[in-house]
């Protein structure tokens, strides 16, 4: 017996040594998260604009195109509460922010939190490399290892020595581009109503967790007087034309209660029709090419604000 529990103290003592190894493997990894950590660790002072958000302004907004020293700190599913956190963050050492770009898409003021949707995964990358507190100190959200899927992934590239980071120097993602398209699926609808159906609400009792965290961020930004600037991006035709006019308009009526309630300016591009096919990547995102139009047009109708 004793024989028997020494081999299984050895085997789980392998085990452990084992995940450790190669949770240290993990964090070597060049990822996306980290490299917009040290980003602002380096450059917080002096940083102009902001850019936050999930994939629409991740994928959709090219910071070298906006004047002044701009930075994008959006990322994929990222909510309000990951926007908040990351916009205090560097609180104490912001002297030259002007502008904060904040993004409301259709879903934006519904969801629970990153932490309940397919997504969730990504909760640890905001607690592991960008030193976020939303989550616990003691939980799995501290261990790459705990997600194995995605662990395994990031071992493939280490072992490959791909880099893992997907945006450019100025945190626009990179993987985007306009080729690829199933113009057919989009012509049909069906892509799109796929896309709507995983962004439609089942009920509203989020709105009111979600609107006090916005209020909070216009709250820092009057404070420090810098500019908050909100907007929405542009989407493919049969995504707009599918979406639930009832959450449709919610957003619309909560977009403007904040404006009105903070004076604030807003920008809707959601059925822009200066944007074409080759402006997007899928039916609500743009492609590279898109995004650098984009960008152009919101800098230049900033600017006239």
């Amino acid at each position: 017996m004793k024989k028997f529990l020494k081999y299984c103290a050895l085997f789980v003592l392998l085990i452990v040594v084992m995940a450790i190894s190669v949770e240290f493997i993990l964090r070597q990894v060049p990822n996306t998260y980290k490299y917009k950590y040290e980003w602002m660790q380096d450059n917080a002072e002096d940083v102009e604009v902001l850019v936050l958000g999930p994939s629409h302004t991740y994928n959709g907004i090219r910071p070298e195109f906006l004047e002044g020293n701009a930075f994008s700190l959006a990322n994929v599913a990222q909510d309000f509460k990951q926007d908040l956190a990351l916009l205090k963050y560097w609180a104490d050492r912001y002297k030259r922010l002007k502008t904060v770009i904040a993004p409301v898409s259709y879903m934006s003021w519904f969801i629970n939190g990153m932490e309940y949707g397919a997504e969730k995964y990504r909760c640890r990358y905001y607690k592991i490399y960008m030193d976020c507190s939303l989550y616990p100190d003691w939980s799995l959200y501290n261990l790459e290892v705990s997600d194995i899927r995605s662990a395994s992934k990031k071992l493939v590239r280490y072992f490959r020595k791909e880099d893992g980071i997907s945006c450019d120097k100025y945190g626009f993602g990179t993987h985007f581009g306009s080729h690829g398209k199933n113009m057919e699926a989009w012509n049909k609808g069906t892509d799109a109503v796929s896309a709507v159906k995983r962004h439609t609400a089942d009920s509203f009792e989020f709105i009111e967790a979600n609107y006090e965290r916005m209020k909070e961020m216009a709250e820092f930004c009057k404070n420090r007087n810098v500019r908050m600037i909100l907007i929405t991006t542009p989407c493919w035709s049969t995504y707009y034309d599918n979406l639930d006019e009832k959450q449709l308009a919610k957003m619309y009526e909560l977009i403007h209660r904040l404006q009105k309630e903070y004076d604030l300016p807003y920008f809707d591009y959601l059925k822009d029709s200066r944007f074409v096919a080759d402006d997007f990547h899928d039916c609500d995102h743009l492609s590279d090419i898109g995004a650098e139009k984009f960008t152009k047009i919101l800098n230049k109708d900033i600017q006239s604000r």
